[in-house]
Formats: C-alpha cells, structure tokens, sequence
C-alpha cells in the first residue's frame, strides 16, 4: 500500500506511469552525471560578469549556471503552456456558443417548416 501511494499508482495510468518513471530515471541520471562532473572539477576560475568580477569553483559555476538555465527554462516553457491553455479556453468558449446558436438555428428552422 505505501509502496503504491509512494510512486504514484493512484494517480497515473497506462502511459503516465511510464512518462512518471522515465522523468524519475533521466532525473537520477542527470543528477549522477551532475555529481560526477563536480567531483572532478575542483579548480578555482576566475567569473567575469557585467558588474564585476567573482572567484569560484568550476564544479559551483557549472552547477549555479545549470540550475539558473533550468529555471529560465521552466519559465519559458510555463509562459507557452499558459498562453495556450488560455487559447484553448477561448476557443473552447467560442465552440460552445457556436454550437448553441446552432441549435437554436436549427430549432427555429424546424418550428417554420
């Protein structure tokens, strides 16, 4: 039971459940990969960003840049998918009042005829 409720079979069906393991392995795997890199990165370089200029530990900029792409990433893709849900309800709206003035079309039609 709490096997079940810990990966999430009450929640996911069918292809869900594969696309939920899938996104659980290719999260370890860039995490190991992440991990792996870092252990064998220790030198210390030299950051020179607009503002000024920092010292810091390959592995640290390689993981702080990672993470800040992932999250400008996640933004990005939010902005698309939000933008579409809100096209989708519009047009969903729009089907619905479409399909009720056809109704009401056709009702008419059949009350002359």
């Amino acid at each position: 039971m709490i096997k079940k409720f810990i990966l999430g079979y009450k929640y996911f069906k069918g292809n869900e459940m594969i696309k939920y393991i899938l996104g659980i392995v290719i999260f370890i795997a860039i995490v190991l990969v992440a991990i792996t890199i870092g252990a064998n990165n220790d030198q210390i370089i030299t950051f020179n960003y607009i503002v000024a200029e920092s010292q810091f530990q390959l592995s640290s900029l390689v993981a702080i840049l990672f993470g800040l792409g992932l999250i400008l990433g996640w933004l990005i893709t939010a902005f698309f998918y939000i933008k579409l849900k809100l096209k989708n309800m519009a047009l969903a709206r729009q089907v619905k009042r479409q399909t009720l003035q056809i109704n009401e079309l056709t009702t008419t039609r059949d009350k002359v005829v």
